[in-house]
């Protein structure tokens, strides 16, 4: 009887595979089996399987899938001395079954013995052989929440571990031709691994093909510096060097061995060791003509700078997709460099994309970029992020944290003194970590608009048009996305005058496709936003823009969705903290708060309704009662 989560998620009764239902339930097993000894609240197993969209009347559902999952488990092992079951506690639900039947559990142990001291390294290969195998894929295939994203990264790193010493103990025993193909495949998921990386570069150079060894380093060197900012580790370029000169390089000793020279018998330390000094600078490059925000950026910067006891100083850059938050965090961290002499820190969590970065991976990127071995860096998470919050203590430096989704991404990348400072850009509001100060980030001034239009076109050519130049500014809202977007249409049609391409920036309905070139595209930012919205409040903005007013309340939709005030209420706020609606007139008395959608904002919506905004169109029907109309 094998329980799998080493890819997907299955049961196997001797050759034969059991059927355990469809993908839900088998999510709820697998939710249950990355870690089999321990309850799971019921709370906590809606989280995995459905993060934060869980179906109506949730509990039932779980009660149906986890009824029908007993039902299987019984039946699939029911010729067993003991059954497989699924019991449910105060504390949770539980897989009862012998903690041996489990992939997951089986390859911890095989890796952990393959660790023994003074094990010898035949041994030790045959022990990782026996555990590599058991990975079909990625852990928890058929799995799509987010903790499942984060459970299948730290597994994965598991894996390149158990990987990197079976690699290390076959050059050892002077076979490095067998892990080569592994090897390979591990680093398409993984590319930026510089753990597998190097014993890559080491065993091809091992086997006579230096060449090949070299062009490894460059592509690899090339997409590091293109994703990280930074250039790998000491460690890999040394070995390049060596590779370089053709001198002999001493594989990887054994990975419980100690390197004290006084005797065998000790251990090498597990524990990471406190990073060699390294000045990061991981800053991507300064925008030239980056206009305005002089305020935003001078109390930025009093409030990252101010010397703080213990905590570290903290701001949290809010605003809308493409209103120039990553633009004002780099040109600030730029300007306070000598403010931060042990370096810069910079990592783009995607968070308004479909797969957030995962903080695990993060938080081995920014060891690596302090100075830490690859080899030294812990695969437990909690290991990992005390080992970052002891490189950071002490160190002055300006950790930039752009586009983060939420505090769970956001905790662990923290750091613990107040030697740091941290600045973190997001599209919602986080839980001010740190005590952080939140400073939202609205679009630009009318005249700072025109003043970027003027850097990015060229002085002469706004100049000569300066009514289709305020035009065209206006039209983009005060956003540089847009602004940029623009510009760089006009850039490649140096034909076109500024009146032309203003007159079709006034036709709504094809606007937003006007406002895109290339990767600058500001309805692809909004729809990013538009993805993360709950189902009532896309549902309120397709039909807002059917409406004649650019002012509105909640009373306004409620006969339109056939929903309750409150919940229509709840879902505007919800499109404000999601920057597609603005507070026009705050709730006073029994007044209720009254919303604008306007600007680029409505002609999103409107292609919603058309089509025209990758959403298939509603047929729900915008109509505006005689007896309920907006108060103005």
């Amino acid at each position: 009887m094998e329980l799998r989560i080493l890819g997907s998620i299955e049961l196997w009764t001797g050759s034969a595979l059991a059927d355990i239902g469809p993908a839900r339930q088998r999510s709820i097993l697998g939710a249950l089996l990355v870690d089999p000894e321990r309850p799971v609240p019921l709370e906590s197993l809606v989280d995995r399987v459905w993060g934060d969209r869980p179906p109506a009347g949730v509990r039932n559902v779980v009660h149906t899938y986890v009824t029908r999952l007993r039902r299987a488990l019984a039946t699939a092992s029911a010729e067993l001395p003991e059954p497989i079951g699924l019991v449910r506690s105060p504390a949770g639900y539980l897989v009862s079954t012998d903690l041996g039947a489990v992939d997951l559990v089986r390859f911890r142990r095989l890796v952990k013995s393959a660790q023994q001291e003074n094990l010898g390294d035949q041994e030790r290969s045959t022990l990782l052989q026996q555990a590599l195998p058991m990975w079909r894929g990625d852990a928890l295939g058929g799995m799509h929440s987010d903790w499942a994203a984060r459970v299948r990264e730290t597994l994965r790193q598991l894996h390149h571990e158990a990987l990197s010493q079976w690699a290390d103990t076959e050059i050892r025993l002077e076979r490095p031709g067998a892990v080569l193909a592994e090897l390979r495949a591990a680093l398409l998921t993984d590319p930026l691994s510089e753990q597998l990386g190097e014993r890559l570069m080491l065993a091809l150079y091992l086997e006579g093909r230096s060449v090949d060894a070299l062009e490894y380093y460059q592509s690899m060197r090339r997409l590091i510096a293109k994703d990280l900012g930074t250039d790998p580790s000491r460690r890999v370029q040394q070995l390049y060097e060596t590779i370089l000169r053709g001198e002999s390089a001493a594989p990887t000793p054994p990975p419980e061995r100690s390197g004290d020279p006084h005797g065998a018998g000790t251990h090498q330390v597990l524990a990471p060791s406190r990073p060699t000094p390294v000045v990061p600078l991981m800053l991507p490059v300064d925008l030239p003509d980056f206009t305005g925000r002089e305020r935003e950026l001078d109390l930025v910067q009093r409030t990252l700078t101010r010397p703080t006891a213990s905590q570290p100083p903290a701001v949290l850059l809010v605003g809308g997709g493409g209103v120039g938050k990553t633009a004002l965090a780099v040109r600030l961290g730029h300007r306070l460099r000598s403010a931060f002499p042990d370096g810069q820190l910079y990592a783009a969590l995607r968070g308004s994309g479909a797969r957030p970065a995962d903080p695990y991976a993060v938080l081995g990127r920014l060891l690596r970029a302090l100075g830490t071995d690859p080899d030294r860096i812990p695969a437990d998470p909690d290991e990992r992020a005390e080992v970052y919050r002891s490189a950071l203590a002490g160190r002055q430096l300006l950790i930039t944290l752009d586009d983060a989704v939420d505090d769970e991404q956001v905790q662990p990348l923290l750091p613990g003194s107040g030697d740091t400072a941290v600045l973190i850009t997001s599209r919602g509001r986080l839980s001010t970590p740190l005590g952080a100060r939140v400073l939202p980030l609205a679009e630009l001034p009318h005249g700072h608009s025109v003043r970027l239009l003027a850097r990015l076109l060229g002085t002469e050519r706004v100049t000569r048009e300066p009514a289709a130049a305020a035009a065209i500014a206006r039209y983009c809202g005060g956003l540089p996305l847009a602004l940029r977007a623009a510009a760089v249409r006009l850039n490649t049609r140096p034909h076109w005058s500024l009146r032309r391409y203003a007159e079709r920036l006034s036709d709504e309905a094809r606007r937003l496709d006007e406002l895109a070139h290339s990767s600058l595209s500001v309805r692809d930012s909004f729809t990013a936003s538009y993805n993360a919205l709950p189902d009532d409040a896309r549902e309120v903005l397709r039909c807002l823009a059917d409406l004649t007013v650019s002012e509105f309340d909640a009373h306004l939709a409620c006969p339109v969705l056939g929903k309750d005030f409150a919940t229509v209420e709840d879902a505007c706020e919800q499109l404000v903290e999601a920057h597609f609606l603005t507070v026009a007139e705050a709730a006073v008395a029994d007044l209720p708060t009254r919303y604008r959608l306007d600007g680029l904002q409505r002609s999103f919506a409107h292609g919603l309704r058309t089509g025209r905004a990758d959403e298939p169109s509603e047929t729900v029907s915008v109509t505006v009662q005689p007896s309920v109309q907006p108060s103005l």
